[in-house]
């Protein structure tokens, strides 16, 4: 006989619901917090953390995301952040982290990032537009998924422009090219499948 667990009453059943999808392209978000983070090599990084506000079907998208993810897990992180190191390995200013700066700056009229001392607490509410892009992951089943995630930072003006999408970013290992290909791959050599 199983023993329930004591919160069985309340918690959440997982019905498969996940939402819309967010589709590829260029979003207007707004920067809810950034904060400075050390990464594995050492290197700063700047982590924002956004949500969309376009006045449009996915505003709020991460934010349901959120909060579909702790109803099966408290502990669950926000889903829409963009992290980016601040400078490369030789010192100089990274382009990736230039251009959220230059974006956010176009975005928020009389805003300057440098006039603040480099004060990442002053990201918060202002408006940023990014480039999402579609990016394959290996799931724990082992299949090959997608997920659409901010490829690069533009500004507000550019997304409502129009964006063209940039090409999917493919999963590099010898697995994932010979299944995009149609291929299986076989854990035994003794059987063959030809």
């Amino acid at each position: 006989m199983i023993k329930l667990p004591n919160d069985y009453k309340t918690a959440r059943a997982y019905d498969g619901t996940v939402g819309p999808t967010l589709t590829p392209g260029g979003h207007i978000c707004r920067i809810s917090a950034a904060k400075l983070e050390t990464a594995r090599s050492g290197a700063e990084m700047l982590v924002v953390a956004f949500d969309i506000a376009e006045g449009g079907e996915f505003d709020g998208y991460f934010r349901d995301r959120h909060e579909r993810a702790t109803g099966y897990n408290p502990t669950a992180k926000w889903p829409g952040v963009f992290r980016t190191g601040i400078v490369t390995k030789d010192g100089k200013t990274n382009g990736y982290f230039k251009g959220l700066i230059t974006a956010i700056e176009e975005s928020n009229a009389g805003y300057s990032f440098e006039a603040t001392g480099g004060n990442e607490a002053t990201l918060a509410g202002k408006m940023v537009g990014f480039c999402f892009g579609e990016e394959e992951f290996r799931a724990s089943d082992g299949s090959v998924k997608v997920s659409v995630k901010p490829f690069y930072a533009v500004s507000v003006a550019r997304v409502r422009e129009g964006l063209p999408v940039p090409a999917r970013k493919p999963l590099n290992d010898q697995q994932a090219q010979m299944e995009r290909q149609g291929f299986s791959t076989v854990d035994n050599d003794d059987e063959l499948p030809f």
